[in-house]
């Protein structure tokens, strides 16, 4: 028991579950065949562990959770300080990047999440939340954004959003987002965090703003956070930008090693935008961020570009 107590948690899951193993008519190899495919790695958000897509899911997983589903994830929950499961999948493809995590076990799938001081509710089933963009919003957070007004067009449940009016000292900040789930949660998340008063948010396409006379000129910053590609914001972008300029912080994918390449096509077309607009503004790439891998030999990288006249 003493010696228990010492293990790290992947070999006290496999500790406890053995010992669950055991009292079914299982041959040696089957429960090592079975404790192989305990996952090592996971991800917890709040009250909820998040384990890899393709872990519990072999023929002979499937049939022992068929006798001791909760009983394998009751130890899950004791040993990692838990009260909810789910099976992370990949994210569903189109504008709305839409969580399709597999609940297995906990009435439901809505976290609290608390990450450099700023609460984040959602629900894991239904909105994604990547822990691995957390260097990205806490480098956001450590922005002076004193009296500007702030556009993010690709709001989510307030990823960017929270950590510029929490710790940015933004002015205003316009959220738009089309996702149901994601307003619902982004309501709830501005009022946990206290910022409701600065923030307005504009429900559906955003293409809805260039009616909007209170952000096209007004804008002296612009979160551009969807991936693959924001492509389809930046002439929104240039448009919302005050006349004398501001800052773009866009997101997108490149090739590993060709971020600096990928960063120039992208100015490119962004001038062109601009002369197409009339709106004649410069470029200066100002910073290459690399957020992290985002498949092989793909990164997630954010271009910070200075835009004046």
């Amino acid at each position: 028991m003493e010696l228990g107590n010492h293990l790290n948690p992947y070999s006290k899951l496999q500790n406890n579950i053995q010992d669950k193993l055991d009292d079914l008519e299982l041959n040696n190899s089957e429960k090592l065949e079975l404790l192989k495919q305990i996952p090592s790695r996971w991800e917890k958000l709040g009250d909820m562990l998040l384990i890899p897509e393709n872990s519990f899911n072999s023929e002979i997983w499937i049939e022992v959770l068929q006798i001791l589903d909760k009983e394998i994830w009751k130890i899950f929950c004791e040993v990692l300080g838990v009260s909810k499961i789910g099976r992370q999948k990949k994210i569903r493809s189109g504008p709305m990047r839409k969580s399709q995590v597999e609940l297995l076990f906990g009435e439901n799938g809505v976290v609290c999440h608390k990450e450099n001081t700023i609460v984040f509710e959602f629900d894991t089933t239904k909105v994604m939340f990547s822990s691995g963009n957390i260097s990205e919003r806490i480098r956001m957070s450590n922005f002076d954004c004193s009296d500007e007004i702030v556009l993010d067009l690709y709001a989510g449940i307030g990823y960017y959003t929270l950590p510029l009016l929490v710790h940015a000292n933004v002015k205003l900040l316009h959220a738009c987002e089309m996702n149901t789930d994601s307003i619902g949660a982004l309501k709830r998340n501005l009022h946990h965090n206290g910022v409701s008063e600065k923030c307005i948010i504009h429900e559906g396409n955003n293409r809805s703003i260039l009616s909007n006379p209170n952000i096209i000129g007004e804008v002296n910053r612009v979160m551009l956070g969807l991936l693959p590609s924001s492509r389809d914001g930046w002439d929104l972008a240039i448009q919302a930008l005050n006349p004398k300029g501001g800052i773009l912080h866009l997101h997108g994918n490149s090739v590993a090693k060709e971020e600096e390449k990928w960063a120039k096509e992208v100015i490119e077309e962004l001038k062109k935008i601009s002369e197409k607009l009339n709106r004649n503004f410069r470029f200066k790439l100002d910073h290459i961020e690399k957020v992290k891998s985002y498949a092989p030999k793909i990164n997630h990288v954010v271009l910070d570009i200075i835009v004046f006249k």
